[in-house]
């Protein structure tokens, strides 16, 4: 029911792993002398890659500046990734279902309609329990379920009425299709709120 970090994930592994192929390749072109043909400028193999006193070249106070502003930069970078990683629910707030004011403005309580799907999802056979986020926009919604049923539910018959009558009566709410919606199932062995069927085992005596 919460939102992950993956997509900001890929696109640091991808920066990153850029970065470190580039910096091996050039560490290779360098190390087998062809950086030195390319450009006569660029040091030998042979060479040291730092020539002179390195105090002399940190002695000046704007290169303290700059390493100190670069070594802050880069940690925010990393505690933003860190604090990035916390999943977070990111609920809808209120839905505008018209856009127009001069048709007139609709808004709806994205929370009141993540009721009533609980509500209609808890009325299924077998459930035990539900709760229902919405999120994005009303013109893109995302539907993201978390239904609790008990250990004799079918569960494909809970899927099938799930699909057919809860996620179009939605759609049919919000006037739109749902962009994308994900539904997670547990096991309880609690009984379900509205019953379920179970076919009988064992031997009946009269």
């Amino acid at each position: 029911m919460r939102q992950h970090a993956g997509v900001l994930n890929r696109t640091w592994l991808l920066i990153l792993g850029i970065l470190a192929l580039a910096g091996g390749v050039l560490t290779l072109l360098a190390a087998n002398g062809t950086l030195h043909a390319m450009s006569p400028a660029m040091p030998a193999a042979e060479s040291p890659v730092v020539t002179g006193d390195l105090h002399t070249v940190f002695e000046p106070a704007y290169v303290t500046a700059i390493v100190l502003v670069a070594g802050v930069l880069i940690g925010a970078l990393g505690l933003s990734w860190i604090l990035a990683q916390i999943p977070r629910r990111n609920p809808a707030d209120t839905y505008r279902l018209h856009q127009d004011p001069a048709s007139g403005t609709t808004l709806c309580d994205a929370a009141a309609l993540a009721s009533a799907v609980e509500n209609q999802i808890n009325t299924l056979p077998g459930v035990v329990g539900s709760s229902a986020l919405l999120r994005g926009t009303a013109m893109e919604p995302d539907l993201t379920m978390k239904i609790t049923v008990n250990n004799r539910a079918d569960i494909q018959d809970v899927l099938h009425r799930i699909n057919t009558t809860v996620i179009p009566d939605l759609s049919t709410a919000l006037e739109t299709p749902l962009r994308r919606t994900g539904i997670q199932i547990e096991i309880s062995g609690r009984n379900a709120l509205a019953g379920t069927t179970v076919a009988t085992t064992g031997t009946v005596i009269y």
